[in-house]
């Protein structure tokens, strides 16, 4: 199927012709409609509005913004943007994120943006990701003859801060401008690289940090593991309960992530990334303990892409305050919005891009840095493929369960068998991880001090 099925029947109704056009779907539709080299001034979107019971259908033109105060003033109506809950329902055999900009199938009324409708040619996705269907101006009006379509209810994004993006994205191109790995991190990498190094010696290098040393016994002490004995010190937390691989990898993304001096408040704050960052880790370990043992990635591994997938946000607050300041509270006005897109708007920069020039600037491991690129995509495929599907697995399950981030949270069937995963482990592992997250939150807590 490559289009959804109401969309199609409309098509057809409206006797229009249509061409598609295909690609495969990366992080969000106008990074995929790019690839397909569309324009993005071209590119309809849609965005789904809701006041009371009644929806409200926005068509606008993907490289511009909504202005909801005004849309707001046009009906002396207070919409708000719908949620992924109430846009499956409307969509159940599409993709949220691909949400098709017509109406009528849908049962409501839109509003078209007037400055869409000066073009020659519009593109719009069909519901299915990586999907579009070109349409001329006189049928893409034909689709849109119910609509109100006198109204300017945009503002341009491509010009808002242009000279700051450009320095910007200049300074962080500059990689001696990046964060110096921190001492603590290249010292357990050290020891790591030692292949005659025991857990007496990864011990005492851990415990130069008291409070990472406390936040691993009480990590291996916490019920996720169901030890019942004591644990005194981070050697016998090592020996008897965690393990060598998975306390170099835990020890190693921990001790990183402290060399940031970022806000504490906000949706991407230091309180809510760490929130997000150890359940998400602490998930993704969970998930592969649940694949069968002969296909099982490192779970240790695994952990650590979960932690660091994000650290492009840490590195954004820690260079660009005033822009951090700016994107934190765009994305707290819009929870339900893509990141990716409000990043597009507000910095110009995503924390995809950020990420990966921090973990090209310290080195890391090539398994961390495919978690970092590909954690917003579907069915990614590569060597290291399997860490970026975990992390968006365990993203997806968070977002479904505690809203920790705004996007869609469906998970492709054809990911979960690649994997060996069904609804039933990934229950046990989501059960497993919740059991445990009060100890979470309370390492969370240690990481934003």
């Amino acid at each position: 199927m490559k289009i959804s099925d109401k969309v199609r029947k409309h098509l057809i109704a409206s006797g229009g012709k249509y061409g598609m056009r295909s690609v495969q779907p990366l992080d969000d539709v106008c990074a995929t409609a790019e690839s397909a080299q569309i324009p993005v001034e071209h590119l309809a979107k849609a965005v789904i509005l809701k006041s009371g019971k009644a929806f409200l259908m926005a068509v606008i033109a993907a490289d511009k913004s909504l202005d909801i105060e005004k849309l707001n003033g046009l009906f002396k109506r207070k919409f708000s943007i719908c949620g992924d809950d109430e846009l499956s329902a409307l969509l159940p055999d599409g993709n949220v994120d691909w949400f098709p900009p017509v109406a009528e199938p849908f049962g409501m009324r839109s509003i078209v943006d007037k400055s869409l409708l000066d073009l020659d040619e519009i593109f719009f996705a069909t519901g299915i990701a990586g999907y579009f269907i070109r349409a001329s101006k006189s049928d893409f009006a034909s689709l849109q003859k119910d609509a109100w379509n006198s109204f300017g209810i945009t503002f341009d994004v491509s010009d808002i801060d242009s000279e700051q993006k450009t320095a910007m994205k200049k300074r962080v191109e500059a990689i001696d401008h990046l964060p110096a790995m921190p001492g603590l991190a290249a010292e357990i990498i050290k020891v790591r690289n030692n292949p005659y190094s025991n857990a007496s010696e990864l011990a005492a290098v851990i415990e130069q940090d008291p409070s990472l040393s406390a936040q691993l016994i009480r990590y291996a002490l916490s019920p996720l593991y169901g030890y019942q004995g004591k644990i005194q010190s981070v050697e016998e937390a090592i020996v008897r309960v965690l393990g060598m691989d998975f306390v170099y990898d835990i020890a190693l993304g921990l001790s990183l992530g402290k060399n940031f001096n970022n806000p504490k408040e906000g949706p991407l704050g230091l309180n809510a990334f760490w929130n997000h960052a150890t359940h998400c880790a602490s998930l993704s370990q969970a998930l592969c303990n649940v694949i069968d043992y002969n296909r099982r990635p490192s779970s240790g591994v695994a952990y650590l892409a979960g932690l660091m997938h994000n650290f492009g946000f840490l590195l954004l607050g820690h260079l660009f305050p005033d822009q951090f300041k700016r994107l934190n509270r765009a994305v707290e006005l819009q929870p339900e919005r893509s990141i990716i897109e409000i990043e597009r708007e507000e910095t110009g920069v995503s924390h995809i891009e950020l990420g990966l020039w921090l973990m090209d600037a310290w080195d890391m491991p090539r398994e961390i840095i495919e978690a970092v690129h590909h954690h917003h995509e579907p069915m990614h495929q590569g060597d290291y493929a399997v860490y970026a599907n975990i992390v968006y697995i365990a993203n997806c399950l968070l977002k479904q369960r505690v809203r920790y981030d705004s996007g869609s949270a469906k998970i492709p069937e054809a990911m979960l068998q690649n994997l060996g995963l069904d609804k039933l482990k990934l229950d046990i592992a989501l059960g497993a991880v919740l059991d445990n997250s009060d100890e979470l939150k309370y390492m969370a807590t240690q990481m934003a001090a």
